[in-house]
């Protein structure tokens, strides 16, 4: 705002110094150029309003925000409630929520009690002559709170709580009974990803099979999430989306290939553009990524069953892209056969579940998985093809 007391202010100081004007116009006209330019501005606002765009833009904000209030508060297990003379509700056991899905769409959900798990025995069956037919499955463990965001390798999403799945009998599974989120003409379910806790996180981090990776802005991803199209994530026609991770700028992230080779990096230095982060082999793809830094340890599962476990300090972040990434594997394993099938971060009180090439998925609790060193799977033909890590909820009394 120029006052009446500042031209007056100006004018006595030309009077006084005439040698001033100059500096004082060219200020003058900066001062208004800048009102030209809101004024500008808020006749394109007024335009907007008017036309309904920027009415339209602010309600696609609002019902963002509400979506993911309604997350955290799915999380939190609903409204706060003051204490009052009515009686406690009696506190409801969490379960936990075992999926089985495959690249057709396909998935079976099993629910299960946590008190009812026994270690390093089997938990379900796919009840089948030829359970896996030729399907690659993978094994996701989550809770029945869950949003999961089914991501298509198009780049297509739909969003899905996990209670709207089906319950499949854990001793009767079956393909044949299935729910199926169909992928459309040329497309597959490329993963099934948790997005509960996506708003307590500045950043989304998303990677390919071949080792390219971007990251955005959660507030921006949420934006393509209403759209229910995020992107397939590639460059090369070759490659197809690995997954989805939410992070903070201090937090480190993790691709593990299925020859053993590891990237890591801090997620405040990762490329927001599509960028190859690492140089894999021909042959190599990406098994894994994930968010190791509130997590003590990273835990390597091999076809074999064999489990190898590192501090998360043994990690040596990348200090450039397109590098061929840390070994976990040595070169006679690799050259015998040996293949990473998952990692995932992990603390002695996790538990894992596996699914076996026989169609079975068997429980263990990691501490007792680290001193036994290997997945137990019955016969030395079966191998695992899946895992997945949980934390036990807390058992209610």
């Amino acid at each position: 705002m120029i006052s009446r007391d500042k031209i007056d202010e100006w004018i006595h100081e030309v009077e006084e110094r005439p040698s001033s004007a100059g500096l004082i116009i060219r200020y003058i006209a900066n001062r208004l150029s800048e009102l030209a330019s809101r004024d500008e501005e808020l006749a394109a606002q007024n335009i907007e309003l008017l036309s309904g765009r920027k009415v339209e833009e602010y309600e696609s904000r609002i019902t963002s925000l509400e979506y993911q209030l309604e997350l955290l508060k799915r999380q939190l297990g609903g409204e706060v409630v003051l204490p009052t003379e009515m009686p406690s509700p009696t506190p409801i056991q969490e379960m936990i929520n075992v999926l089985l899905y495959t690249p057709l769409g396909q998935v079976l959900r099993v629910e299960m009690d946590p008190t009812g798990l026994a270690p390093e025995k089997a938990i379900a069956k796919i009840a089948v002559e030829q359970p896996l037919d030729g399907i690659q499955p993978t094994v996701l463990v989550t809770s029945t709170t869950e949003e999961l965001l089914f991501i298509f390798d198009s780049g297509r999403t739909v969003r899905l709580p996990a209670t709207h799945l089906p319950t499949s009998n854990a001793e009767q599974l079956d393909w044949q009974g299935s729910f199926i989120e169909e992928p459309r003409i040329k497309e597959e379910l490329a993963v099934i990803q948790p997005i509960a806790k996506m708003p307590i996180y500045e950043t989304c981090i998303q990677a390919s099979r071949r080792g390219y990776v971007k990251k955005m802005k959660t507030s921006f991803f949420t934006s393509h999430l209403d759209e229910d199209y995020i992107g397939s994530g590639v460059k090369l026609r070759a490659d197809k989306t690995c997954g989805l991770n939410f992070a903070n700028k201090d937090d480190l992230f993790v691709m593990v290939s299925q020859e053993g080779y590891i990237f890591s990096m801090q997620a405040e230095r990762l490329p927001t553009a599509i960028e190859e982060v690492i140089r894999l082999g021909i042959s190599d793809h990406i098994v894994a990524a994930f968010v190791a830094s509130r997590k003590p340890s990273i835990l390597f599962i091999t076809q074999n069953g064999k489990a190898v476990h590192r501090d998360t300090s043994w990690l040596e972040p990348a200090s450039s892209f397109k590098s061929k990434g840390q070994a976990i594997l040595s070169k006679e394993r690799r050259e015998a056969g040996i293949r990473i099938v998952g990692a995932a971060p992990v603390d002695e009180a996790d538990w894992g579940v596996f699914l076996h090439t026989d169609g079975i998925l068997s429980a263990y609790k990691l501490n007792d998985l680290f001193a036994r060193g290997s997945v137990v799977t019955g016969q030395p033909a079966v191998q695992i093809l899946s895992f997945s890590v949980f934390h036990m909820p807390e058992i209610k009394e």
